[in-house]
């Protein structure tokens, strides 16, 4: 069962990557008096961590396209007994349900790009801080909007000295066109692992979509259904075939794709010849 979706929490909106679901499910455990696992950053390494307090959790929020390990987690997760949450990449919800019992735990994969290269991220920084200590760094910022595909390759970096790093990335464009990307990744056929999958919905038929974020979400299992239904804090569409024959969404949905494929300066410069 596929839903557009999205969190009727504006500010949570702003601070999400997409639709805000993550933070809404983690509500929801929280609530049950359970813990959420899912990864942050820690200076400029993404760091999964266990968590119930919300203002952690808070900061899992948004994408990090730079590697973590959860091995650390899972060692944890296996001394809970609490409902748990564990959102994280195919790869890493398939470690878990190797080394855990899944029975008190809510599988939730993220529908995954591929991660880069080792040293790729850290490279690009030393380039970009020049001997300054970084305070914060955060990937795809809203404030242009989310529905033009831009937000992906948007990166933030405030610095202690009060400056800030704000472009359309290098980096994260080189990410998209999967050119730094392991080779690992760009075989893997793993998806749908989790009791729940989520992402952007890139291309989502404009009946069914926020402007502000909507996410594609995928219930893959019971147990991940009886759960997502039981969010209230969550619009939840499902599109429809006919939803999608729509010149807009068309369009906008090839812009997308074009731009994270790197085509559009040489698509500009066809066209002028």
């Amino acid at each position: 069962m596929k839903y557009a979706a999205w969190s009727t929490d504006k500010n949570n909106l702003l601070e999400s990557s997409s639709g805000g679901i993550f933070f809404e499910m983690a509500k929801k455990v929280c609530e049950e008096g359970g813990y959420v696992v899912g990864v942050l950053m820690d200076g400029i390494k993404a760091k999964y961590v266990i968590s119930k307090e919300i203002e952690t959790i808070k900061k899992m929020r948004g994408s990090k396209y730079i590697p973590s390990n959860p091995a650390n987690v899972i060692r944890q997760m296996k001394n809970i007994k609490e409902l748990l949450l564990f959102v994280g990449l195919p790869c890493h919800v398939e470690a878990v349900k190797k080394e855990c019992n899944t029975k008190n735990i809510i599988l939730c994969d993220l529908k995954c790009h591929g991660l880069p290269k080792n040293g790729e991220f850290e490279k690009h920084i030393e380039k970009i801080k020049e001997g300054r200590n970084i305070k914060t760094i955060r990937f795809r910022d809203k404030k242009a909007g989310w529905d033009d595909g831009v937000s992906c390759i948007s990166l933030i970096i405030k610095f202690s000295d009060g400056e800030v790093y704000d472009e359309h990335d290098e980096y994260l464009k080189n990410y998209m066109k999967k050119s730094i990307l392991r080779e690992a990744c760009k075989k893997c056929k793993r998806k749908q692992v989790g009791d729940i999958t989520i992402g952007d919905f890139w291309g989502v038929p404009p009946k069914v979509k926020n402007k502000m974020g909507t996410s594609i979400v995928i219930i893959n299992t019971k147990k991940g259904k009886e759960f997502f239904d039981s969010i209230e804090t969550i619009v939840k569409k499902k599109p429809r075939a006919y939803h999608y024959f729509n010149m807009e969404s068309i369009k906008k949905y090839l812009f997308c794709s074009i731009e994270k494929a790197g085509l559009i300066v040489p698509i500009k410069k066809l066209l002028k010849q």
